[in-house]
């Protein structure tokens, strides 16, 4: 019965790191992200190069024209980088997503964006409100 409790103890110790980290980006992996539309909540962290899919109703059509826009949303302590807005041209369209990979670029590093995807067919351009995503 002892052993019973050492063994869970060590589990409880171990897991709590692992559980306080929250979304953990794994290389080559893509890691799916709700945008506030679909009842997404909360700040993503990522790193420059992951890769990310965001949920958005409004893809609908193969031919629709979908463009990611990454916004500085400059909270209190970040540094300025000299521009406000990243278009994301490394991305992939697939049904209600589109996956992005974050922009390599230094200064995003330790920002926090806004993201928005607009989406464009032929009935219009219908905007994704992707909420807030922090680049470490």
């Amino acid at each position: 019965m002892r052993a019973l409790w050492i063994g869970f103890a060590a589990l409880l110790v171990t897991s709590a790191p692992a559980a306080a980290a929250g979304v953990m980006a794994t290389p080559g992996h893509i890691i799916p992200y709700a945008t506030m539309d679909t009842g997404g909540a909360g700040v993503l962290t990522v790193n420059r190069g992951d890769r990310f899919a965001i949920a958005c109703d409004d893809i609908k059509a193969q031919s629709a024209n979908v463009s990611v826009v990454m916004s500085l949303a400059n909270p209190p302590g970040e540094a300025p980088t000299g521009y406000s807005s990243v278009l994301v041209t490394n991305q992939t369209v697939a049904r209600h997503a589109v996956h992005v990979q974050v922009p390599d670029t230094p200064d995003l590093a330790n920002h926090t964006v806004i993201v928005k995807v607009y989406v464009t067919d032929a009935k219009g351009t219908h905007a994704c409100d992707a909420g807030k995503v922090h680049i470490a």
